[in-house]
C-alpha cells in the first residue's frame, strides 16, 4: 500500500469524525447567533439587515429584554441528531414565548394587589400607575429573539468550510 493510500484512509476517518462534530457545532452556531440579537436589541434576518425590537417604556439605561440576562442565558441546544441541530429556550423560562411572538396579557386583581405592594415597597409612580389603570389588558408587542432565519446558513457554511481546511491541511 503506497503512502497516499495511507493518507487517503485517514482524511475519511477525520472526516466522519467531523460529521458526527457538525451538528454540535451548528448547534452552538446557532445559539451565539441567537444571543447576540440580545446586545444588537433585534432580530438578526440575514444579509446584515436587523429587524429592530420596540423600545420599552423605563428610565433606566438597560437594554431591552435584559433585566437580569435570564432569558439570554436560557437559549441552549435541547436536541441533537446526526440529521438535526434543535436550539430552545429552558422550559422553566415561562415568559420566552410572549416576548418571541408578542401577545396580549389580561390584567387580574392579583395583579393590581401586586401593583400596589410593589408601589407601596418602591414608592415608584409607575406601580401606582398600572395598579389604577383602566385598561384590562398588557399588549406584549413582538420582540423576536430566537426562530429561522436566513443569517444562519452563511454562518454554517463558514464553519463547515473552516473545519474541511483544518482536515486537508494536516495531509498536504
Amino acid at each position: 500500500m503506497n503512502n497516499n493510500a495511507k493518507h487517503f484512509k485517514k482524511f475519511i476517518a477525520d472526516y466522519k469524525v467531523l460529521k458526527r462534530k457538525l451538528p454540535r457545532m451548528y448547534g452552538i452556531e446557532a445559539v451565539n447567533l441567537f444571543k447576540e440579537n440580545f446586545d444588537k436589541e433585534g432580530f438578526i434576518v440575514g444579509n446584515g439587515h436587523l429587524l429592530k425590537w420596540k423600545k420599552t417604556i423605563r428610565r433606566t439605561g438597560r437594554k431591552t429584554l435584559k433585566k437580569g440576562g435570564r432569558l439570554q442565558r436560557g437559549i441552549r441546544i435541547k436536541k441533537i441528531s446526526s440529521s438535526s441541530t434543535t436550539v430552545g429556550v429552558d422550559s422553566n423560562i415561562k415568559y420566552a414565548k410572549i416576548h418571541n411572538e408578542g401577545g396580549v396579557i389580561p390584567i387580574t386583581p392579583k395583579m393590581r394587589r401586586l401593583f400596589w405592594a410593589k408601589f407601596k415597597e418602591t414608592g415608584d409612580p409607575i406601580f401606582k400607575g398600572m395598579a389604577l389603570t383602566k385598561k384590562t389588558e398588557f399588549v406584549i408587542p413582538q420582540r423576536k429573539f430566537i426562530g429561522k432565519t436566513s443569517a444562519m446558513e452563511p454562518r454554517l457554511n463558514r464553519r463547515t468550510i473552516k473545519e474541511l481546511k483544518k482536515i486537508t491541511q494536516k495531509y498536504t
